[in-house]
């Protein structure tokens, strides 16, 4: 078996070519380019806010419902679907008609969250969502552990009906089963 080796010659340079003068000059060239036609794309953090895409996912948001309250009923489905184990959610007994239960405690360790969504796929009733905002720095570790109280934002309005099933007839026929009226009789045939 015998190898075969292929000899390169390497080209044959002018004078100005060994010397490389040409090629800086263009190198200075196109250095000078960009200096003169200089855009700075670097935004000024506190003065300037960076828009951000409509996808964006920051901080998390707790809707509220018509009531002004918190919408989640503390079924704890996004505690599970966290792969970082980020969420914490002690549950309470509620006297509030149609709901069982409510978070006596919702707490979110943004040491651990990764923002992946999962647990605002995860949420049956709408009550979770990602938020636009990316303002997270604190100076102790307890301040990145957020509480139900500092994300409840009652100025977020969900869409969704209260209970899922509602939602899916809702989605097929385009109304919704209760109507207030309904639920009152409802509520009073209860308390006889």
């Amino acid at each position: 078996m015998t190898i075969k080796v292929k000899v390169i010659q390497p080209p044959n340079l002018s004078f100005l070519e060994r010397i490389y003068i040409p090629e800086i000059i263009k190198g200075l060239k196109t250095t000078l380019m960009h200096i003169l036609n200089f855009h700075p794309i670097t935004v000024q953090y506190p003065e300037e806010v960076k828009q951000l895409p409509p996808r964006y996912r920051g901080l998390h948001i707790l809707p509220a419902d018509d009531e002004g309250k918190i919408r989640c009923v503390a079924c704890k489905l996004c505690e599970v679907a966290c792969p970082t184990q980020a969420i914490s959610i002690v549950a309470e007994a509620s006297d509030e008609y149609g709901i069982e239960r409510r978070p006596k405690v919702y707490n979110i360790d943004f040491m651990r969250c990764v923002f992946c969504g999962f647990c605002v796929e995860a949420c049956p009733c709408d009550a979770l969502r990602m938020g636009m905002q990316y303002e997270l720095a604190s100076y102790n570790r307890a301040g990145l552990i957020h509480t139900k109280e500092v994300f409840f934002d009652p100025n977020v309005k969900s869409r969704a009906p209260r209970d899922n099933a509602n939602f899916l007839y809702e989605r097929e026929r385009g109304e919704i089963l209760d109507e207030p009226n309904e639920v009152e009789k409802i509520r009073n045939a209860s308390s006889i």
